[in-house]
């Protein structure tokens, strides 16, 4: 049995999505309260995305691979998932999924969102909002996010030794705008390399605010730029996954 489920999740407090021992992720917290729900460990739960410390997610996927069918409503289980989570986390769904759906693999793209609160300061948003003292231009952050249309390879950088192979990414959608009081990325794509949407905003930010063009920001994803500036966690958040 498979069960699709959607959660979310203040990652403040968080290590991340993925397991580490002896660090509190949101994966490991779901899997200890399953296993006392379910009183069993035979199982697998898969995460679509997994976000880094401080990452936050308002609609997380994950696939629960059960050996055996639960013996309970999915509804049941939902609550008493909810009833033992702790306070940063909610899961918001569980549904029955086919047998063949993963919630990694069978992902077709994922929106991630980055708030940025530039001129002001908010003690009440601080955790989930990049607060710069500064004012950005829209309008030449949209010029960078232009230049990131369709596919591109970022083979250049060097985040991680343990990256994949394949360093491409497919952009369906990218854009800047004012909500509010706050300037707000959103991109859409196929897949998303380590910290690469923080990477990209912080790239886009410093090429606005100290070139006051898209020149850096060029020469950044042509390889050029040796400086690798990454925006801090806590404005980033996982709004979806498409399958």
């Amino acid at each position: 049995m498979i069960i699709k489920g959607v959660v979310e999740y203040d990652g403040t407090d968080f290590f991340g999505w993925q397991v580490q021992k002896d660090k509190r992720t949101v994966q490991g917290t779901l899997i200890e309260v399953l296993k006392r729900i379910l009183n069993s460990d035979n199982f697998k739960l898969v995460g679509a995305s997994r976000t880094d410390a401080g990452v936050h997610a308002e609609n997380q996927v994950f696939s629960l691979h059960l050996k055996e069918p639960v013996r309970m409503s999915l509804e049941s289980l939902k609550k008493a998932l909810n009833s033992l989570l702790p306070n940063d986390v909610y899961v918001k769904s569980l549904e029955e999924a086919q047998e063949d759906f993963h919630a990694r693999f069978k992902a077709r793209s994922k929106i991630y969102k980055y708030r940025i609160l530039d001129g002001a300061k908010s003690p009440l948003r601080t955790r989930y909002v990049w607060e710069l003292p500064f004012r950005l231009d829209l309008e030449v952050l949209r010029q960078c996010s232009g230049l990131l249309k369709g596919e591109r390879d970022f083979s250049f950088l060097k985040l991680t030794t343990g990256e994949k192979k394949n360093q491409k990414v497919r952009f369906f959608s990218v854009s800047w705008d004012r909500v509010n009081d706050e300037t707000v990325f959103v991109v859409e794509g196929d897949r998303f390399l380590y910290k690469l949407v923080r990477v990209l905003v912080a790239s886009m930010v410093y090429s606005c605010k100290n070139f006051k063009s898209t020149s850096f920001f060029e020469s950044f994803l042509e390889g050029k730029e040796e400086k690798v500036l990454v925006a801090p966690a806590k404005g980033l958040t996982l709004v979806s996954v498409n399958y």
